[in-house]
C-alpha cells in the first residue's frame, strides 16, 4: 500500500487538527483554576484535587485505550475523543458546584485519553518512511492547541464570564464532526500496517522501551517544571502578569517550532544523536536563563523551548518502532505514563518551592535534564538499527554509530 512508503499529509493534517482541539482543553484547565478558586471559593487542596483528577483521567488510562486500539481498529475513538474532551471542558461554563467541576474535568480527561493512542497509531501508519517528520507534523498540532488553551479561556472569561466557556464547543464540535465525516478514508490509512520485521529481539525491545519510557518521563518532568514554574519564578520577581503570560506563550510557541524542525533533522542525523544533542544542551541553557534578564533571557527561553518539546515526538517514534505490533499500547504508555510521571515530578517540585522558594525549584530544574541525557546513551544499537531499517535509510545514518 502507498501509505507504507509515502507520507499521507492529508491524514496527518486532519489528525493534527484533532490533536490541537484535544490539547487545547489540556491547556485550558491551568488558566481556568484561578477563576474557579474565586467563584467556587476553593482551597488550594481542592484545586490540587481538580488537577489530580484531570491527570489521572487523561494520562493513566491511556494504555487501556491503546490496548483496545491494538486489538482492533477503533477509528470512532477519534471523533469521540475530541467531542468528550471539548464537551467536558465547555460544560464547566454551567457548573455551579465543586463536585460538578470534578465530574466534568474527568469526562474531558477521558476524551483526551481516548484520542491520543488511536491518533498516534494512525499517524504512525500515515507517516511513510520519514517517521519522525510525520509524527512531528502530528505532534505540533498538540503543541499549538496547548499554547492556545490559556488564551482561549482568557478571552471566553473576559468577554462573557463563566458561561463564555460554552464557546469552546464551536471549534470542538466542528473538529469532531470533520473527523466523523472522514472516518471511511482514515480507516483505509489504519489498514496500512507496517510490514517490516523488527530487527531487535523481544528482550532487547523491552529493555530499550523501558529506557525510552524513562527518557520521556524525565523529559516530561523538565518540560512540566518549566511550564509551571517559569511564570511563578517571574511573578516572584515582580514582573507584571502580561510579561509572565508572554513568556509562557513564548516557551510553548518555541516548542511548536522546534517540534517541526526536529522531525526532518532527526530523520536525517539519527534519533539517538538528536536526543544526545537536545538533552545535552538543556542544563547549560537553563542555568544561563537563570543568570540573564530582559531580551537575552527571552532568547535563551526560546532556544530551551525549541530543544525540550521535540523530545516527545522523537522518543515516540523510537518506541513505536520497537513495539511495532502494539502501536496503540505504546502510544498510551508514552503519553499516559510518561506525562503522568512528569506531573508527579511537578508536584514534588511544588513541595520544594513551598519549603525553599521557587528559585530553588528552578535550580533543581536546571540539573534534572542530566538524568534523561544519561539514559539516551543506554539505548541499544539494535533498537536504533530496527528504526533505520523501517525508514529505509542508508546504514550510514544508524543512530548507534
Amino acid at each position: 500500500m502507498a501509505h507504507n512508503n509515502n507520507m499521507n499529509t492529508k491524514a496527518l493534517a486532519l489528525l493534527g487538527l484533532g490533536h490541537m482541539m484535544v490539547d487545547l482543553n489540556t491547556g485550558a484547565l491551568p488558566a481556568l483554576l484561578p477563576f474557579l478558586k474565586t467563584t467556587l471559593n476553593l482551597s488550594y487542596t481542592m484545586i490540587g484535587t481538580v488537577v489530580l483528577v484531570a491527570s489521572l483521567s487523561s494520562s493513566l488510562i491511556q494504555p487501556i485505550f491503546g490496548h483496545l486500539s491494538d486489538r482492533s481498529a477503533r477509528p470512532w475513538l477519534l471523533p469521540f475523543g475530541v467531542f468528550a474532551a471539548t464537551c467536558g471542558m465547555a460544560a464547566i461554563g454551567l457548573a455551579a458546584s465543586y463536585q460538578t467541576v470534578l465530574m466534568l474535568v474527568c469526562i474531558s480527561g477521558i476524551g483526551i485519553a481516548s484520542y491520543h493512542p488511536e491518533a498516534y497509531k494512525t499517524a504512525y501508519l500515515a507517516t511513510g518512511e520519514k517517521k519522525a517528520t510525520g509524527i512531528s507534523l502530528f505532534s505540533v498540532g498538540g503543541n499549538i492547541g496547548y499554547g492556545l488553551g490559556p488564551l482561549a479561556v482568557a478571552l471566553c472569561l473576559t468577554m462573557f464570564g463563566q458561561i463564555g466557556l460554552l464557546l469552546l464547543l464551536l471549534p470542538g464540535l466542528l473538529a469532531s464532526g470533520l473527523l466523523l465525516w472522514s472516518l471511511p478514508w482514515l480507516s483505509r490509512t489504519m489498514s496500512a500496517q507496517p510490514t517490516a520485521a523488527p530487527v531487535a529481539t523481544e528482550e532487547t525491545s523491552s529493555y530499550a522501551f523501558l529506557v525510552v519510557l524513562g527518557i520521556v518521563s524525565l523529559g516530561a518532568c523538565v518540560h512540566g517544571g518549566l511550564v509551571t514554574y517559569v511564570p511563578l519564578y517571574f511573578s516572584a520577581r515582580g514582573e507584571n502578569p502580561l510579561v509572565v503570560g508572554s513568556l509562557l506563550s513564548l516557551l510553548l510557541i518555541a516548542g511548536a517550532i522546534g517540534t517541526l524542525i526536529a522531525g526532518p533533522l532527526s530523520d536525517r542525523i539519527g534519533h539517538k544523536k538528536f536526543l544526545i544533542f537536545s538533552m545535552g544542551v538543556m542544563c547549560p541553557l537553563i542555568a544561563l536563563f537563570l543568570q540573564t534578564s530582559g531580551f537575552t533571557s527571552m532568547l535563551v527561553l526560546t532556544i530551551i523551548g525549541m530543544c525540550i518539546s521535540p523530545i516527545f515526538s522523537v522518543t515516540l517514534v523510537i518506541a513505536q518502532t520497537l513495539m511495532r505490533g502494539r502501536l496503540g499500547v505504546t502510544a498510551g504508555l508514552m503519553t499516559g505514563v510518561g506525562i503522568g510521571v512528569g506531573g508527579l515530578g511537578v508536584a514534588v517540585m511544588g513541595r520544594i518551592a513551598d519549603l525553599w522558594g521557587v528559585e530553588s525549584t528552578m535550580q533543581l530544574i536546571s540539573i534534572v535534564p542530566l538524568l534523561p541525557w544519561a539514559l539516551v546513551f543506554l539505548l541499544p544499537t539494535t533498537a536504533t538499527r530496527a528504526d533505520t531499517s523501517l525508514r529505509g535509510l542508508r546504514t550510514a545514518t544508524v543512530e548507534g554509530k
